[in-house]
């Protein structure tokens, strides 16, 4: 990846226009100058000239951006404005006093501890059946000020509808058209809920392909996507290090995780790395030629990731006995985007809510994505709608749990 000072002609570009700001959620939901491309681009700028410095407050307006690239595809210049703010925040990093405390709250040994733990309380949390409790009285705890909308946002990614037993196998078993393929599970499935990892499996299984998995770490998105390249350079090295043994594909489920993936080569000099980024694909890419009947005549929508590159769209629409419902800006950002949404709490509800709203008025049954933060975006969303006439809102649900829980394959073709 370039160097900050390396985007000098294209912050100088960028700092003249302003035309993305028709685009940009942030900007729609904050009106300030300072969220979009433009504003922050001329404090880039000023820094590049030496009349500013990098400082936690310019830390501040540069977190003020979802990387969902929407300027980038509107952008008649082609600038990546993206990776530009992700190498910004790298130099902040390398040239500003960080204090010891915020290097060790940012560091991935913190983050690790921290999925440690939140592991441990969702698989109690899951024991004691506290998921289907809450689930059941939903309605009561959206009625809790505050604290209740937590519970059940944190407890949509816990709560397990249709959960089927993975089925794992060992180095020396066949693998039919995919010899060797290594099933990267990511966090999510990790440590809060393997549902989606269950569904993958089962698929999978039911096409007669089998898996290798390894205990990988976090892809290290939110380091990257902080412009914490130490940190995130210890990911990539511990996640290549996981891998003993030949492999034709590493298989993801998440397009977060895909698009992190496919970077490595780009922060690491091992040729691992290099391989490890080139044999990525979606099981998307895998499954594309099944054949999905649904069980019932559901009316489907999309949300599309800002990571995702393969058409989900039209994988949605061929699902045989259901209808496709194309919603407004479907692949517009959710507003969640990890750590954005912690920052950022009230902007990241405001884009949520706008978001949910064009789901919610298309009286779809099921909003499919294929990413779980997305997920979390939309639940926020839907929990800040009032509700109109008891009318039930979408469910959002991963595409892999939707596919394992609510179709059968036909006409398998690899």
């Amino acid at each position: 990846m370039k160097k900050f000072q390396d985007y000098e002609e294209e912050i100088y570009k960028c700092s003249r226009c302003g035309l993305c700001q028709s685009v940009c959620p942030v900007y729609k939901a904050t009106l300030n100058e300072c969220a979009v491309s433009k504003g922050k681009f001329t404090i880039l700028n000023g820094i590049l000239k030496g009349d500013l410095a990098f400082t936690q407050k310019v830390k501040s307006y540069l977190d003020l951006c979802t990387g969902c690239n929407a300027c980038k595809n509107f952008c008649p210049s082609d600038i990546d404005a993206r990776d530009i703010l992700i190498a910004a925040k790298n130099e902040f990093y390398k040239t500003c006093q960080v204090n010891f405390i915020y290097r060790i709250i940012s560091s991935y040994f913190v983050f690790k501890k921290l999925l440690v733990c939140v592991g441990v309380f969702t698989f109690l949390y899951r024991l004691l059946g506290i998921d289907k409790l809450v689930n059941n009285l939903s309605f009561l705890f959206s009625r809790i000020p505050f604290l209740g909308r937590y519970i059940l946002l944190y407890n949509s990614l816990v709560f397990s509808g249709h959960s089927k037993p993975s089925v794992f196998c060992s180095e020396r078993d066949s693998y039919n058209n995919l010899k060797t393929a290594i099933f990267f599970e990511g966090c999510f499935n990790k440590y809060i809920n393997p549902q989606t990892e269950d569904s993958v499996f089962k698929i999978l299984s039911d096409a007669g392909i089998k898996l290798m998995k390894k205990n990988f770490e976090c892809c290290g998105i939110s380091f990257l996507s902080d412009g914490n390249f130490d940190e995130f350079k210890k990911i990539i090295a511990i996640n290549l290090s996981k891998i003993d043994s030949d492999y034709n594909y590493i298989l993801t489920d998440c397009a977060s995780c895909n698009s992190v993936l496919k970077m490595y080569k780009d922060f690491s000099s091992d040729k691992r790395a290099a391989d490890l980024s080139a044999k990525t694909i979606s099981v998307l890419d895998l499954i594309h030629n099944f054949k999905f009947v649904a069980n019932n005549d559901f009316k489907l929508a999309v949300h599309v990731p800002c990571h995702e590159t393969f058409d989900l769209t039209n994988f949605v629409k061929n699902i045989a006995n259901a209808t496709f419902i194309d919603v407004e800006d479907s692949s517009a950002c959710c507003g969640f985007s990890g750590t954005f949404a912690i920052k950022n709490s009230e902007i990241s509800r405001k884009i949520s809510k706008s978001k949910a709203q064009k789901y919610y008025d298309s009286g779809v049954d099921f909003v499919i994505t294929t990413c779980p933060a997305c997920v979390l975006g939309l639940e926020q969303g839907f929990l800040d709608i009032e509700s109109k006439n008891n009318t039930a809102r979408p469910k959002v649900i991963n595409l892999f749990n939707f596919l394992a829980g609510y179709c059968s394959i036909k006409n398998i073709d690899l």
